[in-house]
């Protein structure tokens, strides 16, 4: 069977046009999956940065052991070595408290499984005196999704 040079170009601009709608299709697909892992992401950093930024000094060890579970990745090696050395010593000999709440947050970037979110912190420190201390922060949360649920992978003032 022959084809005239009509039907050939006809041939080719439909195999065209549906090579077209699949690329389009596959782009539509993928868009929707990433807004989708910003949307569970964003959700995610507004409830793990309080829990992560937040102790009680009578719970002091459940609440940072739970900070570091919601982490990964090498920062979780970095938080772990600085709540080891740093925060629990402290936060035991000065009888410290700290309270987080993130006031405002907004998608930075996303793809399906690495999201950075913008947070805005309301942080506010009180010690034996009592004395609160407050203090407001911008920071990048980088969350990556670890099996279903998201952890907290990097946390970068800005």
């Amino acid at each position: 069977m022959k084809l005239t040079i009509t039907a050939r170009t006809a041939l080719a601009a439909v195999l065209l046009v549906g090579a077209g709608a699949g690329v389009a299709g596959w782009q539509a697909e993928h868009a929707s999956r990433n807004a989708d892992a910003g949307t569970e992401a964003l959700a995610a950093a507004q409830q793990r940065v309080p829990l992560l930024l937040s102790y009680d000094a009578a719970t002091l060890g459940d609440d940072l052991d739970r900070a570091v579970e919601m982490t990964t990745g090498g920062f979780r090696s970095e938080f772990s070595a600085m709540v080891a050395d740093t925060v629990r010593p402290q936060a035991e000999k000065r009888g410290v408290s700290t309270s987080a709440e993130v006031t405002g947050a907004g998608i930075v970037s996303a793809s399906a499984d690495t999201v950075v979110v913008l947070c805005l912190i309301d942080q506010t420190t009180t010690g034996r005196s009592g004395r609160p201390a407050r203090a407001i922060s911008r920071v990048e949360v980088e969350l990556v999704r670890v099996d279903d649920t998201w952890k907290i992978a990097g946390l970068k003032p800005v």
